[in-house]
Parts: structure tokens; sequence; C-alpha cells
């Protein structure tokens, strides 16, 4: 059976593109306020926290994905793209746990390496609701608005799940491709101990929260 070909309504050229220039203007900007001070601190202390850059490229990721899905008119192309961005996701708001690093590290001031932090984990938590965003926008056109928003809150609470695994358990999103049974067991294992369901849902309450706070509107169905 063949596959669908979507078709989209014509985009609101008044608004859309004004909204999603400035919303990706901010995340570029807030990207580079991290990065900046980043370089400010390397000057005060020398270079530490370097697997920062690493989490934030990661987090950059699954936005770009989303930005490809966009793209992507045959299902064959945009499902496994799906597949990568839920891959890549917990990528994004795994930065706010970057905080348990924050701790007195003279010459530097404590206030600095609090706003330096949080700059990063907020960076990546506003990348990745954008990209939460974006897909959930493409879900829409594609699936309506029940199935989408069911889709959409299954990969939050697997968010959270995910972002338990690679704090915890030192898990990244290749292991996926590359050990996906060993993924499974290791999830499946975690799931027994009441600390990782515990971590899970309220991360997941925290990454589903922070979307709908942020999310600029309910997403509207393209014409089929």
């Amino acid at each position: 059976m063949p596959l669908p070909f979507v078709k989209r309504g014509p985009l609101d050229s008044s608004s859309r593109p004004t909204e999603d220039t400035l919303r990706l203007v901010a995340l570029v900007g807030l990207t580079a306020l991290a990065v900046g001070l980043w370089f400010a601190r390397a000057t005060l202390a020398g270079p530490r926290f370097v697997f920062l850059w690493w989490n934030l490229f990661l987090a950059w990721v699954p936005w770009a994905v989303s930005v490809t899905m966009r793209h992507a008119r045959r299902g064959w192309v945009f499902w496994p793209l799906a597949l990568a961005w839920l891959a890549f996701f917990p990528n994004a708001p795994y930065l706010l746990t970057d905080l348990v690093h924050l701790k007195d590290r003279p010459p530097v001031p404590m206030w600095f390496d609090v706003l330096f932090l949080a700059t990063f984990a907020w960076a990546g938590c506003l990348v990745g609701w954008d990209s939460l965003w974006r897909v959930h926008r493409e879900l829409t056109a594609r699936l309506g608005r029940r199935l989408a928003a069911g889709a959409i809150t299954a990969s939050v609470v697997l968010c959270g799940l995910g972002v338990f695994l690679g704090r915890f358990e030192r898990l990244n999103s290749w292991e996926l491709v590359t050990d996906p049974l060993q993924v499974a067991l290791t999830a499946g294992q975690a799931l027994l101990e009441p600390k990782a369901l515990v971590f899970s849902l309220a991360f997941s309450g925290v990454v589903g929260a922070g979307y709908l706070f942020t999310r600029p509107g309910a997403p509207a169905a393209s014409e089929t």
C-alpha cells in the first residue's frame, strides 16, 4: 500500500515566519550568551566544564531534526526522522541536570557559576521546547489534534526516562542504534526502582509544564 503524500494549506505569511524567526533569534542569542559565559569563566579559572559544549551541541540536534521534518512530505522519510528526534530529544532538557556540578570553586564567584550553569540549562530547555512544538505541529498535520497530543504526551514521559538513563545509567542516544537490547534491559531494570520512577515522572512534569507555558499556541491541523 503506497504511503500517503501529505498536502498542506498555505502558510500564514503574515505571522508564522516572523514568529519562527523571533524564536530562532532568541534561541541563538541565549546559546551565544551561554558560550560567552563559558569563555569568561575559562579566562578566570582555566577551561572547565568542557562537556557543556558537547551537551549543548546535542541539545540542538533534535531541533535540527524537527526543522528537517517540516520538509519531509513522504511518510517513509518523516517517520524515521520522528524516531530520530525522539531518540535525541532528552539531550535538550538534560542540560538542566548539569546543575549538579554547581559548587564553590574559587576564584570564580558562586553567583557567576549559578548564572553560568543556569544559562546552559535554560538554553537546553528552550531549544528542546521549541523542537517539541515543531514536532507537535507536524504530527497535528498528519494525525489530527488528539493523536498528536497523545504522541507528544508519550514523548514527554519517555523524555523523563531518557534523562534518567543518561544521568544515572550513563547511556546516550547513540546506544539506541548501536546496542538497543542493552538500552531496553537497562531501562527495564531501572523502572523497577522507585528512584527511577519518581525522577522520570517528576522530570516529565517539568518538561511538560514548561512546554505548555512556552508554546506559542495550539497547533492547527493542515488541510489534507
